[in-house]
């Protein structure tokens, strides 16, 4: 009866041990707002991703943001914390603009795509000439494109 009681403490606390470290030795989030600019100017109603490089040993979810009217834009990590994982990234750009006026799921959803502002190589994750990187502390990041 006794071992049986230690048993169970024993796996109580390895376990309680087990879920404390992992939330120490996690993905560490950082808050990262920036400015978006096609030939020199703000780019609204674009989607950001940040998408950690594995070939950088960046590990964690991605982030993503929109752009308002002058550019800007802050990242939401896919599991709603703020920010984005400390690291370098690959950066994905989407002209939400595209799909002005088409509803998914309605009989609208067939219609083509408008054409996008923005170069194929910045939506493109092996293309992507956006490269960055995430440092503790966090900060400001201007991303810069262009026509090709």
């Amino acid at each position: 009866m006794i071992d049986c009681c230690r048993r169970r403490l024993l796996c109580g606390l390895l376990g309680l041990s087990v879920t404390v470290c992992a939330g120490c030795g996690g993905v560490k989030y950082e808050p990262v707002q920036g400015v978006i600019t096609f030939n020199g100017k703000p780019l609204d109603n674009s989607q950001v991703q940040f998408l950690p490089d594995p070939q950088e040993k960046s590990k964690g979810p991605r982030s993503t943001g929109v752009s308002d009217k002058e550019g800007r834009f802050k990242l939401v990590a896919e599991d709603g914390q703020p920010g984005a994982v400390v690291g370098k990234h690959r950066v994905l750009v989407q002209d939400l603009n595209q799909w002005e006026g088409i509803r998914p799921g309605r009989e609208d959803s067939n219609k083509p795509l408008k054409p996008s502002r923005i170069p194929m190589k910045y939506t493109d994750v092996v293309q992507t000439p956006l490269k960055v990187e995430v440092k503790p502390g966090g900060g400001s990041i201007e991303l810069k494109l262009t026509s090709p």
